[in-house]
């Protein structure tokens, strides 16, 4: 294979190269979600702010997954992948000195800029240097790293938090992408023809607004329920600058983000099964530690080993998925994952105390192999009317539209939680006049927003199974540039 200047290239260590760099990014992800409680104690934090490290990384991610499009269609692809891996870099030298939860929320939210870029490149450059025939079994490879990786990130942080400070957390992940960043400069060459465009900050402008405020209402919910004038407003604002942005990019020759893709039914609808299903998995990622950690009793390491069985199940069978759907299509796929996905998720919305370990490990391992079949196969599946340009154009509104209904679906089940907590909770008075009552009712509040939070994540599932129901395997529909 030779790059766009006719230069030799091994396209395959240009993939690991690719793979090595997302892996790292991708790892912090959902890392953090089992030192939440620790963090919440050190910086004396409530669980809906401390959920902002989560909510506020997808969040920018979604933000910047857009202007990839722009930047891998007007920059090449080394400058790309070296400024993401820098950003990446420097966010996590500024939580890793942080004396702050501010610090610590800035240093994610930069890191996030290069977590947005590095998602969407990898995607776009393997189903450029593939054919049409392989992008199942590749975009497989790739499922690995954009699910394996934030799967293993809370066993991990575990292992961190019961051997070192929460401070590792960040300073672990420095060393390997220095590493990167060489291999980036060795193996990283140009394989996108560039068409370069002026920035669109119009378009920037909205879209930051509509998506920053639309999340903020939803993460507010916790704090402020559903009818109070911060929730409202901010959805309403959200939605009010989303639909200016789409009615100022639909016309425009060159958009920032083509929505005009969004009329190919197959591409909209694979899109779609991908966000729901990303969603209910990271909900639960969310979720399912707290519960293990604030109502069992685990450590963060012991609550991390309970998911692993399931995130290391997850990285074989993304690889066997991938070759599935270049013989199957993606229609059976999709029904069979997001079914999988369903049945692994309903059963956390009946967890007691006492809930064997083996159950909670099975459950989550059925949802991880929903979630594996679903996910790259999918989002393969969506990119099958795209041809050019649209492949990369395809690539940030699959994955805009993930990581904004993610951040989303995230904000949805940490506001129900702390709100349906917060609403049965007892009186403090029972505190010094029967202890034992109040124990007893804090659990039972406890656990009433846990099973709240999880009916949440079945609902996106049962969801997901009915747009799945609207995938077809058809070759081409309307074609649209």
């Amino acid at each position: 294979m030779h790059d766009i200047n006719g230069k030799p290239i091994n396209r395959y260590w240009l993939m690991i190269t690719l793979m090595c760099g997302t892996f790292c990014t991708a790892l912090t992800t959902n890392m953090l979600v089992t030192a939440y409680p620790t963090l919440m104690t050190r910086f004396s934090i409530s669980s809906s702010t401390v959920q902002w490290l989560t909510t506020g990384f997808l969040l920018v991610m979604g933000i910047m997954i857009p202007i990839s499009a722009w930047l891998i269609n007007n920059f090449s692809l080394r400058i790309i992948y070296l400024a993401a891996l820098g950003f990446f870099l420097a966010g996590l030298i500024t939580s890793y000195t942080a004396n702050s939860f501010a610090l610590i929320l800035t240093g994610r939210l930069i890191q996030a800029v290069g977590v947005g870029i590095t998602f969407p490149t990898i995607q776009t450059v393997l189903l450029v240097i593939f054919p049409a025939d392989k992008r199942g079994s590749m975009m497989g490879l790739g499922g690995i790293v954009i699910g394996l990786a934030p799967a293993l990130g809370p066993t991990l942080s575990g292992w961190i938090l019961d051997n070192a400070t929460w401070r590792d957390l960040f300073g672990i992940m420095i060393p390997p992408v220095i590493l990167v960043l060489v291999l980036t400069l060795i193996f990283i060459h140009p394989v996108i023809p560039l068409k370069k465009s002026p920035i669109d900050k119009v378009a920037i402008g909205l879209s930051t607004i509509g998506f920053g405020s639309l999340l903020y209402g939803f993460s507010e919910v916790g704090e402020n329920g559903w009818l109070s004038a911060t929730v409202i407003g901010g959805i309403l604002v959200g939605v009010l600058f989303i639909g200016l942005f789409a009615r100022h990019e639909w016309p425009q020759q060159t958009p920032f983000l083509n929505v005009r893709l969004l009329k190919i039914p197959s591409f909209t609808i694979a899109s779609l099964v991908t966000a729901l299903s990303n969603t209910a998995m990271i909900g639960i990622q969310v979720v399912l530690p707290m519960y293990l950690q604030q109502v069992r009793g685990l450590s963060p390491l012991h609550s991390g080993l309970v998911i692993l069985p399931g995130a290391l199940v997850f990285g074989i069978v993304s690889l066997i998925s991938g070759s599935l759907y270049d013989r199957m299509g993606g229609r059976k796929l999709a029904m069979i994952g997001t079914f999988l996905l369903t049945l692994g998720t309903l059963p956390f919305a009946m967890l007691t105390r006492t809930t064997p370990y083996l159950y909670i490990i099975c459950d989550y391992t059925i949802l991880m192999i929903g979630v594996a079949v679903v996910t790259m196969p999918i989002t393969a599946a969506s990119s099958m009317d795209l041809t050019g340009i649209q492949l990369s154009h395809g690539t940030a509104v699959n994955s805009t539209l993930r990581q904004v209904t993610t951040s989303m679906g995230t904000a949805i089940l940490g506001s129900v939680l702390t709100n349906v907590m917060t609403n049965a909770a007892p009186s403090h008075a029972l505190l010094t006049t029967a202890p034992l009552v109040f124990q007893d009712q804090s659990y039972q509040a406890a656990m009433s927003g846990f099973h709240a939070a999880f009916l949440v994540a079945t609902a996106f599932g049962i969801l997901d199974m009915l747009f799945a129901l609207l995938i077809k395997d058809s070759a081409r529909e309307v074609a649209v540039a």
